[in-house]
């Protein structure tokens, strides 16, 4: 009984091989049928935003294909891979792939409601109200700052990623990836997909173009970021204002927070005449600060705190107050060695920027009768 036993053991595992061997086998018919159905929808939707198709033989000996593009100035990679998820259902992902300008180093992702298993792992980022009700109700927008990724995602560009939903963008550092399960068979589908990408990896750009012609407006010179040699996380802008070296800076405060603009201006002074002005959380419909005074203004919507409080308030006069209750930053920081404006959002307008420039500047510079002699 027992060598039988064991053949009859033998057979059944012999014909699962059998039964799981046919299976893949039919599984890569199936796929490959599809790959010929779609090769002309590949080179189709190649012709459609002016890429290169090229097909053949994988490393394996699979049928491959790619696009190579260039979209609105950036360079992207159109292929396909294969789930190995089941090993006896051979699937496809198309995926498109590029480098992005990212002088921020925002992460961003944006796939469709349905699909809550999003593929790529762990993304850590949190979910984002873009404010647009057809996108927000539709995608789920995760990013590392909430205020850059609606800055990011333009009108123009949230109605490319409608007409690319299937598909989940992924912005890490300088990568962006775009993939949707299966091989693509639609042309126009596929296309859409490709400018949809090619918008997400050169919006940097644009804020890099800003941060440029901001720079030559205040009359400073970009030292780092956005362009230069040292282009992911932070570009500095600097300046000189009635003689003092000024910086505005575009990046994450101390490396954490949000991302946002920061006006620095440089001071010598002593330990007590630290000081912080930072906004109150808002509770309730926001209040109109015109009409009123400076002072009450400001300590409705701000909170002082200083080790010599008198000091501070020899410097911030009815007019200063009034200018930084109407401009509204984060907070202003004075320290021994600079005074600190920070706005909590990315900020590249000219006219708010020199405003705050004005600010830090009245609050550093030395007086005959005030502090910081």
């Amino acid at each position: 009984m027992e060598p039988l036993f064991v053949l009859m053991i033998v057979s059944g595992i012999a014909g699962l091989a059998r039964c799981f061997a046919q299976a893949r086998q039919d599984a890569r018919r199936a796929a490959e049928a599809r790959w010929r159905i779609a090769r002309p929808v590949w080179q189709r939707a190649a012709a459609l935003v002016g890429g290169e198709f090229r097909s053949g033989p994988g490393q394996w000996g699979d049928p491959r294909m790619q696009i190579s593009v260039v979209c609105e100035n950036v360079a992207l990679l159109v292929d396909h891979d294969i789930d190995p998820g089941d090993a006896s259902v051979v699937r496809y992902n198309t995926r498109i792939t590029g480098t992005a300008r990212n002088p921020s180093g925002l992460r961003l992702r944006v796939h469709e409601q349905r699909l809550r298993q999003a593929s790529g792992g762990a993304f850590r980022a949190r979910p984002v109200d873009v404010g647009d009700p057809a996108l927000d109700g539709a995608f789920v927008v995760k990013a590392s700052s909430p205020t850059l990724a609606r800055w990011w995602l333009t009108p123009p560009l949230r109605e490319a990623l409608r007409a690319a939903a299937e598909y989940q963008l992924t912005l890490e550092s300088h990568r962006l990836t775009a993939v949707r399960a299966g091989l693509e068979d639609d042309a126009e589908k596929l296309a859409s997909a490709i400018r949809a990408a090619a918008l997400v990896a050169g919006r940097g750009r644009a804020l890099a173009k800003e941060l440029r012609a901001l720079s030559q407006e205040l009359g400073g010179h970009i030292v780092s970021g956005a362009g230069t040699s040292s282009a992911e996380g932070e570009a500095i802008i600097e300046l000189e204002h009635r003689g003092r070296l000024l910086t505005v800076a575009f990046g994450r405060e101390a490396r954490k927070g949000p991302f946002g603009t920061q006006v620095r201006v440089a001071r010598a002074a002593s330990p007590s005449e630290r000081f912080a002005l930072r906004r109150r959380p808002r509770r309730g419909p926001a209040r109109a600060a015109a009409g009123r005074s400076g002072d009450d203004a400001l300590s409705r919507a701000y909170e002082l705190r200083a080790e010599a409080p008198d000091r501070v308030a020899l410097r911030l006069g009815d007019e200063l107050r009034r200018e930084i209750a109407a401009l509204r930053p984060a907070a202003i920081v004075g320290d021994e060695a600079a005074v600190t404006l920070a706005f909590g959002h990315l900020e590249t307008g000219r006219e708010r920027i020199e405003r705050a420039i004005a600010i830090v500047s009245a609050l550093a510079a030395p007086e005959p009768r005030g502090p910081y002699r």
